[in-house]
């Protein structure tokens, strides 16, 4: 029973898909329906392409699986199979729309293509209009020849140039404009910059050897000067002054390009000493005054990076007079040794526990002349 309700269901389907639709007829010279507008574009309408039978199978084969899946989800085989027949039906008669909606956007696409290749020639079409105008702005406009005027006659005498007439107010601006024209103004000469630096000769060898430098704010104040003091022209000498005063002073002495002495001023007066006596761009001395007078130096003797060495110098006396000297034996940057003077002699030494075990593992004990104390450090 259930073959044969399939069967005379799916009679009519065969039918309705052999059978094709037939295209509208119109008379010959007669325009399709619906009428163009009056005064619209003549462009032509494009034709949706005949559907053909396998389309339309594609399609309604389509239709007919989503409505078995829609009739099995609600009534299991029973719907299965009305859905794959109303399926079949729908796909056969809307077909023809379906397709029709395809071609319709392609030729929407293809429209809006054809707009932007036309904007496009405008656009290049007006920009080769607008360099042709620029090229033709830029020839030089053709010059007409001056008017030839008349020669004078040999006959004529000249007057002498007290009696000539003065020229009339139209020659005078015709001449004016054309010096205007045929001769550009002079272009004003830029202010000299102040020139704060001042070169000398010293020695008279014709090489300088001295650059003063001055403070653009106040011409007559000296801010920097160069020396160079071995007559070969390279600068070894820098002193810095800050309120006409010297406040530094830098010396290339081993001729390496760079300062390896420092001296320090404060109201003229020296206060401070650096050296670096290895050359490896570290200070390993420094020496310190009071009233321009030597009171103490500290010395990295073992280039371990930090003092070793302490002396200290009487500065109330005329002379650089040692009252004092402290040794870091064991590089700690703690004194482990001390040696007391009394004019210019030395007159006891002391040394802690650590001092006098390094001195003694070295064999470099003082010698039995000086006194030699035990002192106790803190720490040791």
């Amino acid at each position: 029973m259930k073959k044969r309700l399939g069967f005379f269901l799916l009679v009519p389907v065969m039918a309705l898909y052999a059978c094709d639709p037939v295209p509208v007829q119109y008379p010959p010279g007669s325009s399709p329906y619906p009428y163009p507008a009056q005064g619209a574009a003549t462009t032509p309408v494009p034709q949706s392409p005949e559907v053909t039978g396998s389309q339309r199978w594609a399609h309604a084969w389509g239709k007919a699986m989503e409505g078995v899946a829609m009739g099995g989800s609600i009534a299991g085989p029973y719907g299965a199979g009305g859905g794959l027949v109303i399926g079949l039906l729908t796909g056969l008669l809307t077909a023809d729309s379906h397709y029709g909606r395809i071609n319709n956007q392609i030729h929407t696409e293809q429209k809006k293509d054809q707009q932007l290749e036309a904007a496009i020639e405008q656009e290049l079409a007006r920009q080769r209009e607008l360099e042709n105008q620029i090229a033709n702005a830029a020839a030089p406009a053709p010059t007409a020849a001056p008017p030839t005027q008349p020669v004078a006659s040999q006959t004529q005498p000249q007057r002498p140039a007290a009696m000539q007439a003065p020229p009339s107010p139209g020659r005078s601006a015709e001449n004016t404009s054309v010096a205007a024209l045929t001769k550009p103004p002079a272009t004003p000469a830029p202010p000299m910059p102040f020139k704060n630096v001042e070169v000398r000769d010293v020695n008279g060898d014709g090489v300088p050897d001295l650059w003063i430098y001055y403070n653009p704010q106040r011409p007559s104040e000296i801010i920097r000067q160069e020396e160079a003091s071995q007559a070969d022209g390279r600068v070894n000498t820098w002193s810095y002054f800050k309120d006409g005063k010297m406040v530094r002073r830098e010396v290339d002495t081993r001729q390496s390009g760079r300062p390896d002495t420092v001296y320090f001023y404060d109201n003229d007066n020296i206060v401070r000493e650096e050296r670096d006596e290895a050359g490896q761009g570290t200070m390993t001395y420094r020496a310190s005054y009071q009233n321009g007078r030597l009171a103490k130096v500290e010395r990295d003797s073992s280039g371990g990076g930090r003092p070793d060495l302490w002396i200290y110098y009487d500065a109330s006396g005329g002379g650089e007079t040692v009252v004092r000297e402290e040794r870091d034996l064991n590089g700690d940057g703690v004194p482990d040794l001390w040696s007391y003077f009394e004019n210019g002699r030395l007159a006891r030494r002391d040394v802690s526990a650590v001092g006098l075990e390094i001195l003694s593992q070295k064999e470099q004990l003082p010698a039995p002349s000086a006194e030699l104390t035990h002192a106790s450090i803190p720490g040791n």
